[in-house]
Protein backbone atom coordinates (compact mmCIF):
# COMPACT_ATOMS: atom_id res chain seq x y z
CA UNK A 1 0.00 0.00 0.00
CA UNK A 2 3.29 2.38 -0.30
CA UNK A 3 2.75 2.85 -3.68
CA UNK A 4 1.49 6.33 -4.67
CA UNK A 5 -1.67 6.97 -5.55
CA UNK A 6 -0.66 8.63 -9.16
CA UNK A 7 1.20 5.74 -10.47
CA UNK A 8 -0.52 2.69 -9.31
CA UNK A 9 -2.09 1.10 -11.89
CA UNK A 10 -4.80 -0.32 -9.29
CA UNK A 11 -5.72 3.13 -7.87
CA UNK A 12 -5.78 4.65 -11.61
CA UNK A 13 -8.35 1.51 -12.99
CA UNK A 14 -10.78 2.42 -9.98
CA UNK A 15 -10.05 6.13 -11.19
CA UNK A 16 -10.63 5.18 -14.78
CA UNK A 17 -14.22 3.81 -13.49
CA UNK A 18 -15.40 6.62 -11.88
CA UNK A 19 -14.39 9.15 -15.26
CA UNK A 20 -16.24 7.12 -17.42
CA UNK A 21 -19.15 6.48 -15.63
CA UNK A 22 -19.21 10.14 -15.20
CA UNK A 23 -18.66 10.43 -18.98
CA UNK A 24 -21.88 8.30 -20.02
CA UNK A 25 -24.10 9.90 -17.34
CA UNK A 26 -23.08 13.50 -18.72
CA UNK A 27 -23.50 12.19 -22.31
CA UNK A 28 -27.06 10.20 -21.83
CA UNK A 29 -28.45 13.37 -19.70
CA UNK A 30 -27.39 15.83 -23.04
CA UNK A 31 -29.38 13.42 -25.34
CA UNK A 32 -32.35 13.10 -22.42
CA UNK A 33 -32.36 17.08 -22.43
CA UNK A 34 -32.09 17.35 -26.44
CA UNK A 35 -34.66 14.86 -27.09
CA UNK A 36 -36.99 16.53 -24.70
CA UNK A 37 -36.45 20.42 -25.75
CA UNK A 38 -37.28 19.25 -29.12
CA UNK A 39 -40.62 17.60 -28.55
CA UNK A 40 -41.91 19.82 -25.77
CA UNK A 41 -41.55 23.80 -26.65
CA UNK A 42 -42.09 26.60 -24.19
CA UNK A 43 -42.79 25.78 -20.43
CA UNK A 44 -44.90 23.09 -20.31
CA UNK A 45 -44.33 22.22 -17.20
CA UNK A 46 -43.59 24.72 -14.36
CA UNK A 47 -42.72 24.00 -10.90
CA UNK A 48 -42.91 26.98 -9.35
CA UNK A 49 -40.13 26.21 -6.39
CA UNK A 50 -39.66 29.43 -4.29
CA UNK A 51 -42.31 31.05 -6.73
CA UNK A 52 -45.12 29.58 -5.32
CA UNK A 53 -47.91 31.95 -4.38
CA UNK A 54 -50.67 31.94 -1.87
CA UNK A 55 -54.05 31.77 -3.67
CA UNK A 56 -56.12 33.80 -1.13
CA UNK A 57 -59.91 33.73 -0.37
CA UNK A 58 -62.16 32.47 -2.25
CA UNK A 59 -66.41 31.40 -1.85
CA UNK A 60 -67.76 30.02 -5.18
CA UNK A 61 -70.57 27.48 -5.44
CA UNK A 62 -70.80 24.01 -6.49
CA UNK A 63 -72.96 21.88 -8.75
CA UNK A 64 -74.06 20.34 -6.18
CA UNK A 65 -75.36 24.13 -4.42
CA UNK A 66 -72.62 23.86 -1.53
CA UNK A 67 -70.67 26.99 -1.17
CA UNK A 68 -67.20 26.14 -1.32
CA UNK A 69 -64.23 28.37 0.12
CA UNK A 70 -60.56 28.59 0.44
CA UNK A 71 -60.97 26.64 4.01
CA UNK A 72 -62.85 23.70 2.48
CA UNK A 73 -60.03 22.90 0.10
CA UNK A 74 -56.74 24.36 2.60
CA UNK A 75 -56.05 21.09 3.97
CA UNK A 76 -55.96 19.36 0.95
CA UNK A 77 -53.85 19.18 -2.14
CA UNK A 78 -55.88 20.12 -5.46
CA UNK A 79 -55.64 20.39 -9.04
CA UNK A 80 -57.41 23.45 -10.77
CA UNK A 81 -58.50 23.29 -14.61
CA UNK A 82 -60.42 26.03 -16.31
CA UNK A 83 -63.33 25.64 -18.52
CA UNK A 84 -67.11 26.64 -19.56
CA UNK A 85 -69.78 24.21 -21.06
CA UNK A 86 -70.29 26.04 -24.31
CA UNK A 87 -66.04 25.83 -25.25
CA UNK A 88 -66.46 24.27 -28.58
CA UNK A 89 -62.83 23.30 -28.83
CA UNK A 90 -59.86 22.99 -25.58
CA UNK A 91 -62.31 22.53 -22.91
CA UNK A 92 -63.84 19.02 -23.77
CA UNK A 93 -60.30 18.32 -23.78
CA UNK A 94 -58.97 19.98 -20.73
CA UNK A 95 -61.83 18.05 -19.21
CA UNK A 96 -61.18 14.86 -21.01
CA UNK A 97 -57.46 15.09 -19.59
CA UNK A 98 -58.92 15.73 -15.84
CA UNK A 99 -60.95 13.04 -16.50
CA UNK A 100 -57.56 10.71 -16.79
CA UNK A 101 -56.39 12.72 -13.95
CA UNK A 102 -59.19 11.21 -11.57
CA UNK A 103 -58.42 7.75 -12.92
CA UNK A 104 -54.62 8.45 -12.24
CA UNK A 105 -55.14 9.62 -8.89
CA UNK A 106 -57.80 7.18 -7.70
CA UNK A 107 -55.98 6.28 -4.41
CA UNK A 108 -54.85 9.49 -3.25
CA UNK A 109 -56.96 12.55 -1.39
CA UNK A 110 -56.08 14.74 -4.04
CA UNK A 111 -59.02 16.51 -4.87
CA UNK A 112 -59.73 18.10 -8.73
CA UNK A 113 -61.65 21.69 -9.16
CA UNK A 114 -63.18 23.08 -12.65
CA UNK A 115 -63.45 26.54 -12.12
CA UNK A 116 -66.49 27.62 -15.27
CA UNK A 117 -65.00 31.15 -16.83
CA UNK A 118 -68.45 31.45 -18.09
CA UNK A 119 -70.46 31.87 -14.98
CA UNK A 120 -73.42 33.07 -16.13
CA UNK A 121 -74.15 30.84 -18.13
CA UNK A 122 -72.92 28.05 -16.13
CA UNK A 123 -75.18 27.20 -13.69
CA UNK A 124 -74.66 24.36 -11.14
CA UNK A 125 -77.36 22.77 -12.81
CA UNK A 126 -75.53 23.36 -16.10
CA UNK A 127 -72.13 21.98 -14.76
CA UNK A 128 -73.84 18.98 -13.28
CA UNK A 129 -75.02 17.98 -16.03
CA UNK A 130 -71.28 18.40 -17.60
CA UNK A 131 -70.07 16.65 -14.99
CA UNK A 132 -71.90 13.81 -15.66
CA UNK A 133 -71.74 13.33 -19.37
CA UNK A 134 -67.85 13.15 -18.15
CA UNK A 135 -68.20 10.80 -15.38
CA UNK A 136 -66.87 12.59 -12.47
CA UNK A 137 -66.92 11.97 -9.09
CA UNK A 138 -69.39 13.57 -6.95
CA UNK A 139 -66.55 13.90 -4.26
CA UNK A 140 -63.52 14.18 -5.44
CA UNK A 141 -64.26 15.95 -8.75
CA UNK A 142 -66.10 19.42 -7.78
CA UNK A 143 -67.73 22.10 -10.44
CA UNK A 144 -67.24 26.08 -9.05
CA UNK A 145 -69.37 28.73 -10.73
CA UNK A 146 -70.18 32.02 -9.10
CA UNK A 147 -70.26 35.92 -9.13
CA UNK A 148 -68.04 36.49 -12.96
CA UNK A 149 -66.24 39.17 -10.50
CA UNK A 150 -64.89 36.75 -7.88
CA UNK A 151 -63.94 34.13 -10.97
CA UNK A 152 -62.28 36.99 -12.64
CA UNK A 153 -60.11 37.81 -9.90
CA UNK A 154 -59.32 34.43 -8.46
CA UNK A 155 -58.09 33.48 -11.68
CA UNK A 156 -56.14 37.11 -12.82
CA UNK A 157 -55.18 37.81 -9.51
CA UNK A 158 -55.33 34.31 -7.33
CA UNK A 159 -53.72 32.18 -10.09
CA UNK A 160 -52.36 34.72 -12.37
CA UNK A 161 -53.52 33.38 -15.35
CA UNK A 162 -54.84 35.12 -18.49
CA UNK A 163 -59.09 35.49 -19.20
CA UNK A 164 -60.17 37.43 -21.95
CA UNK A 165 -63.89 37.69 -23.71
CA UNK A 166 -63.46 38.18 -27.01
CA UNK A 167 -66.57 39.77 -29.22
CA UNK A 168 -66.02 36.00 -31.63
CA UNK A 169 -68.81 34.09 -31.57
CA UNK A 170 -68.83 30.50 -32.49
CA UNK A 171 -70.59 29.76 -35.41
CA UNK A 172 -72.05 25.97 -34.47
CA UNK A 173 -72.84 26.48 -30.61
CA UNK A 174 -73.31 30.27 -30.84
CA UNK A 175 -71.16 30.66 -27.44
CA UNK A 176 -69.56 33.87 -27.06
CA UNK A 177 -65.70 32.86 -27.06
CA UNK A 178 -63.69 33.32 -24.36
CA UNK A 179 -59.74 33.23 -24.49
CA UNK A 180 -58.60 31.44 -21.10
CA UNK A 181 -55.61 29.08 -19.71
CA UNK A 182 -55.14 25.81 -20.97
CA UNK A 183 -52.76 24.99 -17.68
CA UNK A 184 -54.00 22.95 -14.69
CA UNK A 185 -52.38 24.29 -11.64
CA UNK A 186 -51.57 21.90 -8.92
CA UNK A 187 -52.38 23.78 -4.69
CA UNK A 188 -50.72 22.58 -2.15
CA UNK A 189 -52.06 22.71 1.31
CA UNK A 190 -52.58 26.09 2.73
CA UNK A 191 -53.46 26.86 -0.79
CA UNK A 192 -50.29 27.81 -2.41
CA UNK A 193 -49.75 27.69 -6.10
CA UNK A 194 -47.13 25.55 -6.89
CA UNK A 195 -46.69 24.19 -9.99
CA UNK A 196 -48.46 25.09 -13.45
CA UNK A 197 -48.67 22.34 -16.13
CA UNK A 198 -49.53 22.24 -19.83
CA UNK A 199 -52.59 19.78 -19.87
CA UNK A 200 -51.91 19.00 -23.67
CA UNK A 201 -48.29 17.56 -23.11
CA UNK A 202 -48.34 14.05 -21.97
CA UNK A 203 -44.68 14.49 -20.12
CA UNK A 204 -46.15 17.21 -18.21
CA UNK A 205 -48.97 15.60 -17.29
CA UNK A 206 -46.78 12.81 -15.95
CA UNK A 207 -44.88 15.45 -13.72
CA UNK A 208 -48.20 16.86 -12.45
CA UNK A 209 -49.96 13.14 -11.16
CA UNK A 210 -46.73 12.23 -9.68
CA UNK A 211 -45.95 15.53 -7.60
CA UNK A 212 -49.53 15.66 -6.60
CA UNK A 213 -49.13 12.46 -5.36
CA UNK A 214 -45.63 13.13 -3.29
CA UNK A 215 -47.31 16.26 -1.93
CA UNK A 216 -50.83 14.39 -0.72
CA UNK A 217 -48.41 12.44 0.73
CA UNK A 218 -48.08 13.10 4.52
CA UNK A 219 -44.73 12.73 6.09
CA UNK A 220 -43.97 12.38 9.36
CA UNK A 221 -41.93 15.01 10.89
CA UNK A 222 -39.04 12.39 12.15
CA UNK A 223 -38.87 11.48 8.56
CA UNK A 224 -38.53 14.80 7.21
CA UNK A 225 -35.04 14.99 8.96
CA UNK A 226 -34.13 11.60 7.33
CA UNK A 227 -31.94 13.12 4.35
CA UNK A 228 -29.90 15.58 6.78
CA UNK A 229 -29.09 12.48 8.64
CA UNK A 230 -28.27 10.36 4.97
CA UNK A 231 -26.48 12.93 4.42
CA UNK A 232 -24.35 13.15 7.57
CA UNK A 233 -23.60 9.34 7.12
CA UNK A 234 -22.37 10.05 3.71
CA UNK A 235 -20.21 12.44 4.84
CA UNK A 236 -18.88 10.45 8.10
CA UNK A 237 -18.18 7.35 5.25
CA UNK A 238 -16.00 9.66 3.34
CA UNK A 239 -13.83 10.88 6.15
CA UNK A 240 -13.40 7.19 7.49
CA UNK A 241 -12.44 5.79 3.69
CA UNK A 242 -9.74 8.76 3.96
CA UNK A 243 -8.60 8.01 6.83
CA UNK A 244 -8.44 4.06 6.51
CA UNK A 245 -6.49 4.89 3.36
CA UNK A 246 -3.96 7.18 5.46
CA UNK A 247 -3.46 4.48 8.10
CA UNK A 248 -2.82 1.75 5.68
CA UNK A 249 -0.13 3.78 3.99
CA UNK A 250 1.58 4.51 7.48
CA UNK A 251 1.47 0.77 8.29
CA UNK A 252 -1.06 1.01 10.94
CA UNK A 253 -3.15 -1.74 10.00
CA UNK A 254 -5.10 -1.96 12.86
CA UNK A 255 -6.34 1.21 12.76
CA UNK A 256 -7.03 0.82 9.48
CA UNK A 257 -9.22 -2.40 9.95
CA UNK A 258 -11.41 -0.13 12.63
CA UNK A 259 -11.53 2.57 9.91
CA UNK A 260 -12.52 0.76 7.53
CA UNK A 261 -15.07 -1.28 9.41
CA UNK A 262 -17.24 1.69 10.69
CA UNK A 263 -16.87 2.77 6.94
CA UNK A 264 -19.02 -0.12 6.08
CA UNK A 265 -21.43 0.05 9.07
CA UNK A 266 -21.87 3.33 7.98
CA UNK A 267 -22.42 2.98 4.59
CA UNK A 268 -25.26 -0.36 5.59
CA UNK A 269 -27.05 2.42 8.21
CA UNK A 270 -27.29 5.17 5.31
CA UNK A 271 -28.73 2.22 2.88
CA UNK A 272 -31.33 1.68 5.70
CA UNK A 273 -31.44 5.39 6.29
CA UNK A 274 -32.25 5.78 2.65
CA UNK A 275 -34.58 3.18 1.49
CA UNK A 276 -36.93 3.84 4.94
CA UNK A 277 -37.04 7.72 3.99
CA UNK A 278 -38.20 6.82 0.42
CA UNK A 279 -40.42 4.37 1.36
CA UNK A 280 -42.29 6.89 3.77
CA UNK A 281 -41.61 10.00 1.63
CA UNK A 282 -41.63 9.00 -1.96
CA UNK A 283 -39.08 10.76 -3.94
CA UNK A 284 -38.47 14.41 -4.47
CA UNK A 285 -37.69 15.97 -7.38
CA UNK A 286 -34.84 18.43 -8.35
CA UNK A 287 -36.59 21.75 -8.84
CA UNK A 288 -33.36 23.20 -10.90
CA UNK A 289 -33.33 24.03 -14.86
CA UNK A 290 -30.66 24.49 -17.39
CA UNK A 291 -27.13 23.62 -16.70
CA UNK A 292 -28.07 23.04 -12.76
CA UNK A 293 -30.03 20.46 -13.93
CA UNK A 294 -27.57 18.97 -16.24
CA UNK A 295 -25.39 18.49 -13.91
CA UNK A 296 -27.23 17.81 -10.83
CA UNK A 297 -28.83 14.77 -13.05
CA UNK A 298 -25.28 13.56 -14.36
CA UNK A 299 -23.91 13.23 -10.73
CA UNK A 300 -27.20 11.16 -9.78
CA UNK A 301 -26.60 9.05 -12.64
CA UNK A 302 -23.25 8.59 -11.92
CA UNK A 303 -23.78 7.98 -8.24
CA UNK A 304 -26.80 5.52 -8.58
CA UNK A 305 -24.95 3.69 -11.18
CA UNK A 306 -21.23 3.47 -9.18
CA UNK A 307 -22.91 2.74 -5.68
CA UNK A 308 -25.45 -0.12 -7.21
CA UNK A 309 -23.34 -1.89 -9.75
CA UNK A 310 -19.90 -0.72 -8.30
CA UNK A 311 -19.51 -0.25 -4.38
CA UNK A 312 -21.81 -3.26 -3.78
CA UNK A 313 -19.76 -6.64 -5.27
CA UNK A 314 -16.62 -4.46 -4.80
CA UNK A 315 -17.20 -4.18 -1.32
CA UNK A 316 -18.06 -7.72 -0.87
CA UNK A 317 -15.50 -8.95 -2.60
CA UNK A 318 -12.70 -6.54 -0.69
CA UNK A 319 -14.66 -8.11 2.64
CA UNK A 320 -14.38 -11.30 1.54
CA UNK A 321 -10.69 -11.70 0.68
CA UNK A 322 -9.56 -10.01 3.72
CA UNK A 323 -11.61 -12.08 5.70
CA UNK A 324 -9.87 -15.15 3.78
CA UNK A 325 -6.82 -13.80 4.87
CA UNK A 326 -5.90 -13.15 1.12
CA UNK A 327 -4.34 -9.76 1.57
CA UNK A 328 -2.32 -9.56 -1.55
CA UNK A 329 -6.13 -9.82 -3.64
CA UNK A 330 -7.35 -7.87 -1.51
CA UNK A 331 -5.15 -5.39 -1.76
CA UNK A 332 -5.40 -4.94 -5.38
CA UNK A 333 -9.11 -4.81 -5.20
CA UNK A 334 -9.05 -2.56 -1.92
CA UNK A 335 -7.39 0.31 -4.74
CA UNK A 336 -10.07 -0.20 -7.09
CA UNK A 337 -12.95 -0.23 -4.73
CA UNK A 338 -11.64 2.88 -2.71
CA UNK A 339 -11.92 5.95 -5.38
CA UNK A 340 -15.15 4.80 -6.33
CA UNK A 341 -16.34 3.88 -2.75
CA UNK A 342 -15.43 7.45 -2.08
CA UNK A 343 -16.48 9.38 -4.92
CA UNK A 344 -20.48 7.84 -4.34
CA UNK A 345 -19.87 9.31 -0.51
CA UNK A 346 -18.71 12.61 -1.27
CA UNK A 347 -21.94 12.76 -4.53
CA UNK A 348 -24.44 11.52 -1.73
CA UNK A 349 -23.64 14.76 0.01
CA UNK A 350 -23.50 16.85 -2.87
CA UNK A 351 -27.58 15.86 -4.30
CA UNK A 352 -28.55 16.54 -0.74
CA UNK A 353 -26.72 19.77 -0.53
CA UNK A 354 -28.60 20.53 -4.33
CA UNK A 355 -31.81 18.65 -3.71
CA UNK A 356 -32.53 20.17 -0.51
CA UNK A 357 -30.18 23.82 0.43
CA UNK A 358 -29.41 25.26 -2.59
CA UNK A 359 -30.99 27.82 -4.08
CA UNK A 360 -32.69 26.92 -8.43
CA UNK A 361 -33.79 28.78 -11.07
CA UNK A 362 -37.12 29.18 -11.21
CA UNK A 363 -39.72 29.78 -14.24
CA UNK A 364 -42.13 32.65 -14.33
CA UNK A 365 -45.72 32.11 -14.06
CA UNK A 366 -47.35 32.55 -17.49
CA UNK A 367 -50.99 32.23 -19.44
Amino acid sequence: MSVPLNVDKSYRLGIRIVLFTIAISGLFCLAYSLRMSAIVTGHSAEDLGEAAFDLGDFHLTERSGKVIGGDELRDRVWIASFIFTRCPLSCPKITSVMKGVQGKLTNTGVQLVSLSVDPERDTPEVLSEYARKYGADNARWWFLTGPKDELVRLITRGFKLGLETTSSVDQQTGAELITHSDRLALVDRGNKVVGLFDSSDPESLKTLIAEAGRRDRIVPEWARRLPAVNATLNSACALLLLAGWGLIRTGNVRGHVVAMVLAVVTSALFLGSYLLYHYVSGSTPYRGVGPARMLYLTILLSHTLLATFGVVPLVAMTLTLAIRRQFDRHARIAKVTFPIWLYVSITGVVIYLMLYQLPVGNLSPGS
